[in-house]
């Protein structure tokens, strides 16, 4: 295992770290909580059925709408704003914003809240895979089978996450943690979590069907320890891998579509094409 390098601090004040921008994330047009997770709900809805995004529990009544930014913070949201770690005409509550959330089970959530643990996105690390990484910081024992996997989200949905915001969750869980390492071990890569691999499922780009049935190769579980080994790497947070972050999220899917939603287009298709091509680039063929 080799070590996770931490984020540098201060952290940039006018713009989310390079690798972890927003540009390409889709938001919501409808500004209500029923509405948010809804969507949540479709995002991560996987072979039918809306399930963590974790452990894969599928219990309706078991299953929470977890928001990074919490309901309880929504000065924090207005900040975010104001500093470009998130477009500046996402919804002004962070309970409306679907890429401010994600599906657990109530024990996860709780967790999720309580900063046992924190998600992070591979552009920081050597490898430049591009998944969302459970940390397993505490060292909870009921975590321990997920750490170092990829978790069930796709970086390219139409309404992903905004990566910066696991980047204040991560600070977070290393502030109620002060005594572990700020370099946690991490495996050399990053397999998804074993009931992906099991049910033979891999995330897609599909809106609507997050996860399709692909051909995977043959399940073999795997377990991780957030001690020191010999193998693997650590997980750091420099400057260069923030502004890394940053550039990537804003090269997103869910970025670029926020930014189309908030643009006028009263032109002709020319002029249009021209001003998209001007104010967001050149679309993806």
């Amino acid at each position: 295992m080799a070590p996770l390098p931490p984020f540098p601090l201060p952290l940039p004040s006018n713009r989310p770290p390079s690798g972890f921008g927003w540009e390409e994330c889709d938001m919501s047009v409808i500004s209500t909580t029923t509405a948010c997770n809804v969507d949540i709900d479709k995002r991560d809805t996987l072979l039918g059925r809306p399930r963590c995004v974790i452990c894969e529990l599928n219990v309706t009544i078991l299953l929470r709408q977890c928001h990074i930014i919490k309901n309880s913070e929504p000065e924090i949201w207005s900040n975010l704003k104001a500093r470009g770690w998130i477009p500046s005409h996402a919804k002004a509550h962070p309970r409306h914003e679907p890429p401010n959330g994600l599906l657990m089970s109530s024990h996860r959530h709780i967790l999720f809240d309580a900063y046992a643990f924190f998600n992070t996105f591979p552009p920081r690390c050597e490898k430049q895979i591009q998944k969302f990484v459970l940390i397993n910081y505490s060292n909870e024992p009921i975590l321990q089978q997920f750490h170092g996997k990829a978790i069930a989200l796709d970086v390219k949905a139409r309404r992903a996450s905004f990566t910066p915001l696991f980047i204040l969750h991560e600070m977070l869980v290393h502030g109620f943690h002060p005594f572990e390492s700020i370099e946690p071990s991490m495996p050399d890569d990053y397999p998804w979590q074993d009931w992906i691999l099991s049910c033979s499922i891999t995330p897609n780009e599909d809106y609507d069907n997050n996860i399709s049935v692909q051909s995977l190769p043959q399940f073999q579980p795997t377990t991780m320890s957030t001690g020191n080994t010999s193998v693997g790497h650590r997980l750091a947070l420099n400057e260069d891998v923030s502004a890394d972050i940053l550039t990537a999220t804003r090269e997103s899917p869910s970025w670029k579509a926020c930014q189309v939603e908030d643009t006028s287009w009263p032109g002709t298709a020319e002029e249009n094409i021209e001003k998209y091509v001007s104010s967001i680039g050149k679309p993806d063929l």
